[in-house]
């Protein structure tokens, strides 16, 4: 189990060696959701299946979703667990095939419910869920100086952060950092409170997403 006392790395750890430990329960949800997908009219399609790891019983959240009907044998899935720090409720995305793990602290999911959600009464834990309910796939960069500039406009309280990429999914633009072999997304801007000359800097992430969109699933996303 996850305490708080755990670090990063040690997190990270914990969550990869439990990810692996899902073989048959995601075959058996597998099973489950193509039925679903084979019986919908309307795409996309997605589910929500939950369960805890034998040995540690830290709670996974799986997230099966198929963009159109032919991906009822190949669905999108992401996985994520919560834990919890004096600070507020964080979730790890394992990432088994890197062998890495993303962290999303608090103050991301701040910034998620005010700028796109916008939506106060939702607890936190749904907050996080809406959040990966609808992330659908990523696609970052290595930072730089025009890249920051932006996200110090947004982030004024925390100008000591480093940053190490930016990145773009369907909700909007986030920055992060690396730390060895944990990712943690420090904060997400939607696009729509972007100026045009903001725009601008992401415009070249933005195409490249859409592409490698297109020729994964066969949409866009955005």
């Amino acid at each position: 189990m996850i305490v708080p006392s755990m670090n990063l790395q040690e997190i990270s750890k914990e969550v990869l060696e439990d990810a692996r430990t899902f073989g048959n329960k995601l075959t058996a949800c597998g099973r489950d959701f193509k039925k679903i997908v084979l019986h919908r009219s309307h795409y996309p399609v997605t589910k929500t299946y939950e369960c805890k790891s034998l040995k540690r019983k830290n709670l996974f959240v799986f997230i099966f979703k198929a963009f159109k009907r032919s991906h009822f044998n190949t669905p999108f899935v992401l996985a994520y667990t919560v834990y919890s720090r004096p600070e507020g409720r964080y979730a790890v995305v394992p990432e088994i095939k890197n062998n890495r793990a993303t962290v999303y602290p608090p103050h991301f999911f701040k910034r998620y419910r005010e700028r796109i959600l916008k939506e106060e009464s939702l607890s936190i834990e749904g907050v996080i869920h809406e959040y990966f309910k609808n992330d659908w796939g990523s696609l970052g960069r290595l930072v730089n100086k025009d890249f920051e500039a932006i996200y110090y406009v947004f982030e004024k309280d925390n100008e000591s952060n480093k940053l190490s990429f930016v990145g773009i999914n369907a909700q909007g633009y986030f920055f992060g950092e690396k730390q060895s072999h944990v990712d943690i997304i420090k904060t997400i801007v939607p696009e729509d409170m972007l100026f045009k000359s903001q725009l601008s800097t992401f415009a070249r992430l933005k195409a490249d997403f859409i592409q490698q969109n297109k020729e994964a699933y066969g949409v866009s996303m955005l």
